[in-house]
């Protein structure tokens, strides 16, 4: 008799659960439904940030469309086509919502809010260079040491202006001590701050069999200037670079430029310039007088 009794009590339960859920799914109510938010007619050349992922509105309807609205990916349309760089402030009574046939609700606006607040900049784009990152001081000696090639060189960023500007190189992952052994390996690029993007994720690089190296070149003469002759007439000028490519460098491509001003006890400076791909470590002697 009490096992009756339980049953009788337990199944009465699940029917007044039933009959209150039937009346909520078939009554009208009025509540707050979050919905996706989605700006059309942005100008081309315009980028966005700070946009709310949703906004709530208010809504009346049968319980069954608020649950079938929620579960939706509906979203809000927002006209953005006055946007302009800078804060600015979009108005929320302009707004298309497409909402699916099978879903019967009463849209009644926005809930605490007429208006939201976006930053706007122009779109802007610009090649910078890719910087090698490495794990450890011994990893960096030792690629100094070495002639390598990084794949591309330079990469394409773009995104808000006032981001983009402010980026003056990108760097790689580091390189550990495993890949300096290889002679090519791919390094990931490393991330850029939100909202700009990056044409390439990562770069290849790759090892020459020559290493970098020192020569010094003897006896490269001072071009007269304005008909003035110097003393010493010639200089030696130390060049670093690529072992195999600095042998058949050709003396004469390296430049020694002479100050136009003597200083105040009357010696002019000498700088030397080598070819792309090479570097002028030192100029002997640094100054020299006019005969």
């Amino acid at each position: 008799m009490l096992s009756e009794n339980l049953g009788l009590k337990v199944f009465s339960l699940l029917l007044a659960v039933f009959v209150w859920i039937q009346s909520l799914l078939v009554s009208e109510h009025r509540t707050v439904v979050n919905l996706q938010v989605s700006l059309k007619n942005v100008p081309k050349n315009i980028t966005l940030e700070r946009l709310p992922k949703s906004i709530p509105f208010s809504v009346r309807a049968k319980g069954l469309d608020i649950i079938k609205l929620k579960l939706s990916k509906t979203r809000v349309f927002i006209d953005a086509s006055k946007v302009k760089p800078g804060v600015d402030i979009i108005s929320l009574t302009d707004y298309t919502i497409d909402l699916p046939e099978n879903i019967d609700v009463n849209l009644l606006g926005p809930v605490d809010k007429q208006e939201i607040a976006i930053n706007a900049d122009v779109f802007y784009q610009r090649k910078v260079p890719v910087q090698l990152s490495f794990s450890d001081d011994y990893t960096r000696q030792r690629m100094k040491s070495t002639s390598y090639q990084i794949v591309p060189e330079k990469t394409v960023i773009f995104g808000p202006k006032n981001k983009v500007q402010k980026i003056n190189f990108v760097t790689t992952e580091p390189i550990t001590r495993d890949m300096n052994s290889e002679i090519d390996f791919k390094l990931k690029l490393a991330s850029l701050p939100d909202g700009v993007s990056i044409a390439d994720t990562e770069v290849r690089v790759r090892i020459s069999n020559s290493y970098n190296t020192i020569r010094i070149f003897d006896s490269i003469p001072l071009a007269p200037s304005s008909g003035s002759l110097y003393f010493p007439p010639s200089v030696a000028v130390k060049v670093s670079g690529d072992s195999k490519l600095l042998k058949e460098l050709d003396s004469r491509r390296i430049i020694i430029e002479v100050s136009p001003e003597a200083d105040a006890d009357g010696f002019y400076t000498l700088r030397g310039e080598a070819p792309a791909g090479f570097d002028v470590v030192a100029v002997t002697p640094e100054k020299v007088r006019k005969k």
